[in-house]
């Protein structure tokens, strides 16, 4: 599936994945998934990257992110990436490449900011790992529900609230949206809203066909 090139919109938040390279696994044990969240939290507040939401499953990490700059959030995976792939191959004594190619990312229109985050944290129930959201301890959902104040700060929903939320099952459009923009890179928003940050950052935001252009017969 064509992806177009990656775009960043400061203030917006915006939807993250990362995959181990062939799908291999990229956390072993739990020290692993620590000295990743220790890298992740200390670069995305260097660089003014916030973290709304996150799940780190065996063969890949999401997150919902609203970059500061238009280079946080680059500039945190590039890093994070980086130094948690050396603490890997030198824990294992290997070398190669740990992620397949570069993180996946698509801009979020602001209404769909909930429905997002509450898609990442349900990761493990998806997966049948855990039965509730909160019960898996490597993601944001547990958090989110008891002190989070960043979530709570840009969706105005309350603790008690998002508990009740992420208990539910998403709706499986949404699950395809979700996939689908974020492997193109497309906005996942309305054409309204598209139109809007074209202009805005005076690019095209539309996958153009594969291929060569047809040939069109002039009459």
């Amino acid at each position: 599936m064509a992806r177009i090139a990656r775009i960043v919109a400061v203030n917006l938040p915006h939807h993250i994945t990362q995959r181990g390279n062939y799908h291999q696994n990229i956390f072993i044990d739990n020290r692993d998934r620590e000295e990743y969240l220790r890298l992740l939290n200390r670069n995305s507040e260097k660089n003014k990257l916030k973290i709304i939401s996150y799940c780190l499953m065996s063969n890949h990490v999401h997150m919902i992110v609203i970059p500061s700059t238009k280079d946080s959030m680059a500039k945190t995976m590039n890093i994070v990436n980086m130094k948690y792939a050396q603490y890997f191959n030198a824990k294992k004594n290997q070398r190669g490449h740990l992620w397949q190619d570069r993180y996946y990312s698509c801009i979020l229109e602001e209404k769909h900011l909930i429905a997002a985050a509450r898609y990442v944290e349900r990761n493990p129930v998806r997966a049948g790992l855990v039965k509730e959201p909160w019960k898996w301890e490597w993601s944001s959902a547990k958090h989110n529900i008891e002190m989070s104040r960043v979530l709570h700060d840009y969706t105005g929903i309350k603790p008690d609230s998002w508990k009740e939320y992420i208990g539910q099952e998403e709706k499986k459009d949404l699950l395809k949206d979700m996939r689908r923009h974020t492997i193109t890179g497309r906005p996942l928003a309305s054409e309204n809203f598209i139109k809007k940050l074209e202009n805005k950052l005076k690019r095209n935001l539309t996958l153009l066909p594969r291929g060569r252009p047809k040939i069109t017969k002039i009459k």
